[in-house]
C-alpha cells in the first residue's frame, strides 16, 4: 500500500497534505457520470483528482489499482531525474586522438566517449544532422591532423549493452520511438525515409532524407503509386535493411523515421563520412570499442573536442511535450550511470536506473514495491502505476523545494490547445492554455494526468487512466478533457 504522503523537513521535498474527507458534491457526481457511460462497460479506469491548495480529495475510483500508464510514465522518469541530476545537468561528448601526430598524421585512432546524449544531431541546430560532426573536424584540423592511420572508436560503455527495454512489442522496433538505447546516439537513432508517388500502377520513388543514413542503409522497395494511401514499413530485426509496402497517391510524399539497428554504429560510421567528406582523410573503419581489442585509457589520450547538450532541463521539456520515448529511456539509463551505488545491477542498466530513482519515491512518500517500473518511456506493457503514485508524484513535484527543478518540471508539460500532444485537445474552453499534462497511449491504455487551475484560483492535480477498452480511442479523450474541463470550472 502507498503511505499517504508525508510533510517533510523544509529542505526535503513537501508532499501532499493528509487528505480530509470531503461528500460527493456536484463535481464528484459530473466524473462518475463521465466514466460510468456505456461506451465503458469493459473500460478499467482509476481517477483520482486532489486539490493541492487544501490536500482535498475531490473524486477517486479504483485510486489504489494498478494501471497500464504508458507514457505517464516519463512522469517518474523525469522527475527522479531532474531532482538527482538537476535541470542544469549536461551531457559531455568527448573526442579523443589516441597515438603521436607526426606531419598532419595521427599514428592511431580516434575514439569518441559518449555519455548517453540523446540530442546529438539536428534537433538544436535548425536541422543541421552533422554540424558537430563538422566541427569536430575542424578541431581535429587546429590540432594539426588530416589523416588519421587507425579507426574511428565509438565508446558507448556509459550504458549496458542492452538496448531494447523489457517488454516492448516487436512489430514497434522498424519506428523511431522504439529506437534502442546507446551511450551514443545520432539523429535520434533513427533515418527519415520518403516515398513519393509517381506514376498510378508504378512503384514509388524511395529515398532516405537529410544529411545522414543514405550510405547506411538499404531499402528495398515493394510500394504501389495508387490509392487509397496507406504506410507499411518492416525491417530486419538484425540489419539496417527497410521493406516499404506502402501505397502513395501521384504527387504525395510520405515521411516516416525509422529506427536503425545499432546507434553506436550509425554514430561512428556518420562520423567517419563527415571527416572524409572535409578533408580528413581516415584510413581505418568505424568500430565499437567492444570489437576494438583493448580498453580505451583517457588518462593518456588527447581531448581534441567536446560536444555540450542542452541542459537537463531542456530535455525534460521535449522528453514529456513531444513524449519523445527514446528520450526518456537514454535519462532512465543516465540515472543508472550516474545515481546508482548497488552492485547488483551493471552501470547504466535499465535496471540500475530504476533503482536510483527509487529514493526519491520513498522521500515524497511512494513505495517503489507497489508499483512496477520496467523501462523509461512506457512503452512496455508491463509497466505499473497508480492514481495515487501519479498524484504524489505531482503534489511532490509541485512544491519541490528546488524552484529550478519545480519549474522544468511543470514547463516540460504539454499546454492544453497549445503545444506539444496537447495542442489538438482544448481548442476552446476554460482547460485551454491552462491545463498542463502528460498524455499516455499504447494498445488498450490511454492515460492524462497533470495539473489544472481551477476557477476559484486551486491548482488541481489530476490523474486519469483508462485500460482495456474497447471504445475508439478518441472516446476515451473526450471523456478525459470533460473531466479536465469539469476540474477548470469548479469552484
Amino acid at each position: 500500500m502507498i503511505r499517504p504522503a508525508l510533510l517533510l523537513a523544509l529542505a526535503a521535498l513537501v508532499a501532499l497534505p493528509a487528505a480530509r474527507a470531503q461528500p460527493r458534491g456536484v463535481l464528484a457526481d459530473r466524473i462518475a457520470e463521465v466514466l460510468e457511460d456505456e461506451d465503458f462497460r469493459d473500460a478499467y479506469w482509476g481517477a483520482l483528482v486532489v486539490d493541492l491548495d487544501t490536500g482535498t480529495r475531490l473524486y477517486e475510483s479504483n485510486a489504489y489499482g494498478r494501471f497500464i500508464p504508458a507514457s505517464n510514465m516519463k512522469l517518474f522518469t523525469t522527475a527522479s531525474a531532474l531532482d538527482a541530476l538537476g535541470p542544469g545537468y549536461r551531457y559531455a561528448t568527448r573526442l579523443y586522438a589516441d597515438g603521436e601526430i607526426q606531419n598532419g598524421t595521427l599514428l592511431g585512432s580516434l575514439v569518441v566517449r559518449g555519455s548517453g546524449d540523446p540530442t546529438f544531431g539536428g534537433r538544436y541546430t535548425a536541422g543541421d544532422l552533422t554540424m558537430a560532426f563538422r566541427q569536430w573536424a575542424d578541431s581535429l584540423r587546429s590540432a594539426g591532423v588530416r589523416r588519421v592511420v587507425g579507426p574511428v572508436v565509438g565508446d558507448d560503455d556509459v550504458f549496458d549493452d542492452v538496448g531494447l527495454g523489457k517488454g516492448w512489442a516487436w512489430d514497434d522496433l522498424v519506428y523511431a520511438y522504439a529506437a534502442p538505447v546507446s551511450g551514443l546516439q545520432f539523429n535520434e537513432g533513427a533515418v527519415e525515409v520518403t516515398a513519393t508517388g509517381t506514376t498510378a500502377g508504378q512503384p514509388a520513388r524511395l529515398a532516405v532524407t537529410a544529411d545522414a543514413g543514405a550510405d547506411y542503409v538499404r531499402l528495398v522497395n515493394r510500394t504501389t503509386t495508387g490509392g487509397p494511401s496507406a504506410e507499411s514499413y518492416a525491417r530486419d530485426l538484425a540489419a539496417n535493411v527497410y521493406t516499404v509496402s506502402s501505397t502513395v497517391a501521384p504527387g504525395e510524399v510520405q515521411t516516416e523515421a525509422l529506427a536503425v539497428v545499432n546507434p553506436t554504429d550509425f554514430f561512428v560510421q556518420t562520423l567517419v563520412s563527415v571527416l572524409r567528406r572535409e578533408g580528413i582523410e581516415v584510413e581505418g573503419t568505424a568500430v565499437d570499442v567492444d570489437d576494438w581489442g583493448s580498453r580505451p585509457d583517457y588518462r593518456r589520450m588527447r581531448r581534441v573536442a567536446t560536444h555540450l547538450s542542452p541542459s537537463l532541463g531542456a530535455i525534460v521539456g521535449v522528453t514529456n511535450t513531444d513524449s519523445n520515448n527514446l528520450y526518456a529511456e537514454q535519462i532512465l539509463r543516465t540515472m543508472g550511470a550516474i545515481a546508482y551505488t548497488g552492485t547488483q545491477y551493471p552501470l547504466g542498466s535499465t535496471e540500475a536506473g530504476v533503482l536510483a530513482g527509487e529514493p526519491f519515491l520513498r522521500r515524497i512518500g511512494i513505495e517503489p514495491a507497489d508499483l512496477s517500473l520496467v523501462d523509461g518511456s512506457g512503452l512496455s506493457a508491463m509497466n505499473r502505476l497508480t492514481p495515487e503514485a501519479i498524484i504524489t508524484l505531482l503534489g511532490a513535484m509541485y512544491r519541490h523545494p528546488d524552484a529550478p527543478t519545480r519549474d522544468a518540471f511543470y514547463r516540460s508539460l504539454s499546454v492544453g490547445g497549445l503545444t506539444g500532444t496537447l495542442s489538438g485537445r482544448y481548442r476552446g474552453g476554460l482547460a485551454r492554455g491552462n491545463v498542463h499534462a502528460k498524455t499516455g497511449y499504447i494498445s488498450g491504455a490511454r492515460t492524462l494526468s497533470g495539473y489544472v487551475t481551477a476557477t476559484n484560483g486551486h491548482t488541481i492535480a489530476f490523474a486519469l487512466l483508462c485500460n482495456h477498452y474497447s471504445t475508439a480511442t478518441a472516446r476515451v479523450n473526450r471523456a478525459q478533457d470533460a473531466i479536465v474541463e469539469a476540474l477548470a470550472g469548479w469552484r
